[in-house]
């Protein structure tokens, strides 16, 4: 390239590339694959929530519980009890202040018998007490689908009080009449028996379970996935657009090597100087 410029002659004898340094991709790299993982956190937590609150929607009754088909539990002895079921006592207490932890309903009904039943729920301390000496069944496993009751049997001679004049009682149901129970810390057991006290217990009962904590530990799993899917989005938009920037060229600059005079590069010939010379009157051109 050959420019003029105040009677100079510029050549630009290099071509020579301008670029900045080459950018780290190593920021930005790490910056999607952290976006992918939080993403994946965030599908997983999202997911499990809404599993959540299908079946806090689909799965409950008109009242909100989980409940059983109707089965028929009967035993030959004067009761029928439940192993102790223990509510872990390292649960927090808030959890039991309100009904967040749960509610159990069990709605009996007799089984071809007159005698009218009586259902409860003690902490196992007591029952043991009550029923000491009482010939019973206590359920050992209890399947719902199919229905299979497995029982070990006590012995026992005693006859014992009337079930429903004993105080110890946390919730009772007489007459075929719902029962329900906050749920607790503690050793429970529940006790079905006839009125009475007497042998030969029959009735059929459907068992349920109401339990708000899945609603709510639905909304705090998918609050936090949709805060996870938002950080997510914006570690992936920014890495990518790192990568971007990292994987730009930067134009090539012409940048002149020499600047020579156009006399220097094309010098011209002066004209020979000439002489006069007196004796012929000519001139004399030197060479």
């Amino acid at each position: 390239m050959v420019g003029q410029f105040g009677g100079m002659t510029t050549y630009a004898t290099n071509i020579t590339p301008f670029a900045a340094p080459t950018r780290d991709r190593t920021g930005p790299i790490l910056t999607t694959v952290t976006g992918g993982v939080v993403a994946f956190l965030a599908i997983v937590l999202i997911a499990a929530g809404a599993a959540l609150f299908w079946v806090s929607e689909h799965k409950t009754d008109a009242n909100g519980y989980y409940t059983s088909a109707s089965h028929t539990y009967s035993t030959p002895t004067r009761a029928l009890t439940t192993q102790s079921l223990d509510v872990q006592q390292d649960v927090p207490d808030w959890l039991f202040s309100t009904d967040t932890f749960g509610r159990v309903r069990i709605d009996p009904r007799s089984a071809g018998s007159a005698k009218p039943a009586f259902v409860g729920i003690a902490r196992t301390q007591d029952v043991n007490r009550y029923l000491d000496q009482v010939q019973r069944e206590e359920i050992a496993d209890l399947d719902f689908d199919p229905f299979k009751l497995d029982k070990t049997r006590h012995a026992g001679e005693a006859r014992p009080a009337m079930p429903a004049a004993q105080t110890f009682w946390a919730a009772s149901s007489v007459d075929g009449h719902p029962l329900d129970w906050n749920v607790r810390k503690g050793e429970w057991s529940v006790v079905m028996m006839n009125a009475d006290g007497s042998p030969g217990v029959s009735l059929d009962a459907s068992v349920g379970a109401k339990a708000p904590i899945i609603g709510e530990l639905a909304w705090w799993l998918t609050i936090p996935g949709v805060g996870l899917g938002l950080l997510a989005l914006v570690l992936v938009t920014v890495g990518a657009r790192g990568l971007t920037r990292a994987g730009a060229q930067q134009p090539a600059v012409l940048t002149p090597a020499s600047t020579l005079s156009s006399a220097a590069r094309s010098p011209k010939r002066l004209p020979s100087p000439r002489v006069p010379i007196a004796s012929s009157g000519e001139e004399e051109v030197m060479p």
